[in-house]
């Protein structure tokens, strides 16, 4: 049985693999986001730390080459083989000229640096440059005299047999020179990828906040071509905002498959839930608060004002300084107090903690402290509220941070 580890781990499990010396093998369904999340690691700051201790210098991004197995021809890794002439001495003393083969070395690599080498489905591609690629992950070199830089890691990714997606079994002496994991999709950390690109619809945000099973539908027995995984989603969160009303439906249909598509074409029925920054700014109190039974609705609304709590968010009209970021957070929590009342209380606490972590996680990579002053207005707002109790048990519990 091949052991899980789920997105957020996998910056840690690349670290530590790298350590151990093996290459990295990661299997999933398709679409859940393998190859994009390895071409990441790139900028993983623990792993450039490692890379340059052992390059012996200091090494500030690691490039990410990648190699798509399936496309590859046997010439990619070994090189192209070229004819020169070589003259031997003889043993009567003469000289004798030969022609000799010599491997040119592929333009890809970089010998002065260290690079992840990121082999995508290794377990599609063609017998001979397996055994290439056998030769690089073991010895780390070509044929043509390549040696990986010291630093560089090699991971892979794959899709597992059970997906039918045109996978063979790879070898047995392959399969020892690497540590095989299977990624488990985790839709938090899928949240904080969406919340961080531009454009990235909200309504689809807030109902994988809503439906976080939906994140994943993959069925290799489906009759149908479209599947909703992490890929398609990410394609409905770019695209979405900028097609023709008349066109949104179709795109959740043709991109997710008609169950899953049906299910947030009914939900996306309620964007207008959504208000600007500006309408809370101005009067907190006249943001319509849905009724108890439109769960829909609540998930939107509070996905915006999630997004409000985040100093990056707004517009031109709203500067960054504090105390207009105090009364962002103040307006703010003055709308969720009143979805509070309306009943909402698990929808306010997930929003307040998807709010939290993204202003954690921008420190983290900035490396500078949370600004969190928005945040902390709203949290004063909410204090004067008899339910804000319920909110910062929530805020409390083990992963909320």
């Amino acid at each position: 049985m091949i052991p899980s580890v789920s997105t957020s781990q996998l910056p840690d499990l690349v670290l530590t693999m790298a350590r151990s010396g093996l290459a990295l093998m990661l299997y999933g369904a398709p679409g859940i986001g393998k190859t994009s999340l390895l071409q990441e690691m790139g900028r993983h700051t623990d792993l450039l730390a490692w890379a340059s201790d052992r390059a012996g210098r200091m090494v500030e991004d690691l490039p990410v080459v990648t190699l798509s197995a399936p496309e590859l021809n046997v010439e990619d890794l070994l090189g192209v083989p070229t004819v020169e002439e070589l003259v031997r001495q003889l043993p009567d003393g003469g000289s004798k000229a030969f022609r000799v083969t010599r491997w040119a070395l592929p333009a890809l690599f970089d010998p002065t640096r260290p690079f992840i080498l990121f082999i995508d489905e290794p377990n599609r591609c063609e017998p001979a440059v397996r055994n290439a690629l056998f030769q690089l992950i073991t010895g780390r070199t070509t044929t043509s005299g390549f040696e990986l830089p010291a630093g560089s890691v090699v991971v892979m990714a794959g899709n597992r047999l059970e997906d039918k997606a045109g996978v063979r079994t790879l070898d047995t002496a392959f399969n020892n020179r690497c540590g095989h994991f299977e990624l488990q999709v985790d839709s938090d950390a899928w949240l904080d990828w969406a919340q961080a690109q531009e454009g990235f619809s909200p309504v689809v945000r807030a109902f994988i906040g809503r439906h976080p099973n939906f994140l994943v539908r993959f069925n290799p027995a489906s009759p149908h071509p479209q599947q909703a995984t992490p890929r398609t989603w990410a394609a409905l969160g770019l695209a979405r905002d900028l097609a023709p009303e008349g066109l949104r439906e179709s795109l959740a249909l043709g991109l997710l498959g008609p169950e899953t598509g049906q299910l947030f074409k009914a939900f996306q029925k309620h964007a207008d839930a959504m208000p600007t920054l500006d309408q809370v700014l101005k009067d907190p109190q006249g943001v319509t608060i849905p009724d108890s039974r439109d769960l829909d609705k609540a998930w939107i609304l509070s996905t915006a004002l999630s997004d409000f709590l985040n100093p990056g968010a707004g517009n031109a009209l709203v500067t960054q300084s504090r105390g207009t970021d105090l009364a962002v957070g103040a307006a703010v929590g003055t709308v969720v107090c009143r979805l509070g009342r309306a009943g909402f209380e698990e929808v306010i606490t997930f929003a307040l903690r998807r709010a939290w972590r993204v202003i954690q996680e921008e420190a983290t990579r900035s490396h500078k402290p949370p600004r969190s002053e928005r945040f902390l207005g709203a949290v004063k707002v909410l204090s004067l509220d008899p339910a804000f109790n319920s909110f910062a048990e929530a805020l409390n519990e083990p992963g909320a941070a």
